[in-house]
């Protein structure tokens, strides 16, 4: 693990500590907001722990380099634009995009 990595992992532990919880049913706003401020944490990263641990059902990580292969190679600023007709429910988009690149079993 490389140093940056360990320190955005023990300034994530600490604001754990002091009382984030990552889990559904939080205000997704103020974890998002709180995340954001953890040095090392950044967009993408908020976004994709909004799919996974938050279970936003509208979490989008635009900047995620897969998703934007899968949308012909789009910015990470045309990647949101493209998602916009498919809020609220964006991250179920997401998984279907991803599994557009999966290899196929023979």
């Amino acid at each position: 693990m490389t140093n940056a990595r360990a320190r955005t992992l023990s300034a994530l532990a600490t604001v754990v500590t002091d009382g984030l919880v990552i889990s559904p049913d939080v205000d997704l706003a103020d974890a998002r907001r709180r995340l954001l401020a953890v040095p090392g944490i950044g967009p993408w990263t908020v976004e994709y722990l909004a799919v996974r641990a938050l279970a936003d059902r509208d979490a989008w990580p635009a900047g995620d380099l897969v998703l934007r292969r899968v949308l012909g190679g789009a910015t990470t600023k045309e990647a949101e634009a493209a998602s916009a007709p498919w809020s609220p429910f964006r991250a179920y988009a997401l998984f279907h995009l991803w599994a557009a690149v999966l290899p196929t079993a023979p």
